[in-house]
């Protein structure tokens, strides 16, 4: 091979490396810097307690990224769907259990504003579990509510999750978050 192809094949070989290299910086800048996406995101989940029953949600929070606003996910859980209401007295409980992979906080509101002094975070207990595939789940439960059939009702709820800022690094660059909310309903006795 003559010395003026080893220069143009070193040359060949020099670009593509750069190339290669300005590639990966601005993912990584492109990555770690993105500020787009809003603070509330409205999911619209409605369960509807008609019957004894049991149903669950499952969501996947794949658009998170870190950012000093909330998150906010609203669902209803009412005894009437608009056309029907229940016809029986029913309870209810709700639980929410989340995988672990980000450092996400939750809190949850019934029936008020969030942002209001004095709001009042309705989660009883919020803890880790360990499954039988040794995955850890965080579980989080609420106190048991009340659905009279003689008063239709809808509660409206808010879960609001937070996502500080300072974790804007690329540890958590694509990195997936499922979240699945669990309505369990029964006659009242």
């Amino acid at each position: 091979m003559s010395k003026r192809k080893k220069i143009l094949y070193a040359k060949l070989i020099i670009l593509i490396i750069c190339v290669i290299i300005l590639l990966r910086i601005f993912t990584l800048i492109w990555s770690r810097y993105e500020s787009e996406g809003t603070s509330n995101a409205n999911v619209d989940i409605a369960f509807y307690l008609l019957k004894e029953d049991y149903q669950d949600m499952l969501l996947n929070l794949a658009k998170i990224f870190p950012q000093n606003d909330a998150y906010v996910y609203t669902f209803t859980i009412g005894n009437q769907d608009g056309k029907k209401t229940a016809e029986i007295d029913m309870t209810y409980d709700l639980s929410i259990r989340t995988t672990t992979n980000l450092p996400l906080t939750y809190e949850l509101y019934m029936n008020e504003d969030y942002n209001q002094d004095g709001a009042t975070n309705i989660i009883q207990t919020d803890e880790l579990t360990l499954d039988e595939d040794g995955t850890y789940f965080r579980s989080i439960t609420t106190k048991t509510e009340e659905l009279l059939y003689n008063e239709p009702k809808t509660n409206v709820y808010n879960l609001v999750v937070h996502f500080p800022k300072n974790y804007n690094t690329d540890d958590y660059q694509d990195i997936i978050e499922m979240l699945e909310i669990t309505v369990e309903s029964r006659q009242l006795t």
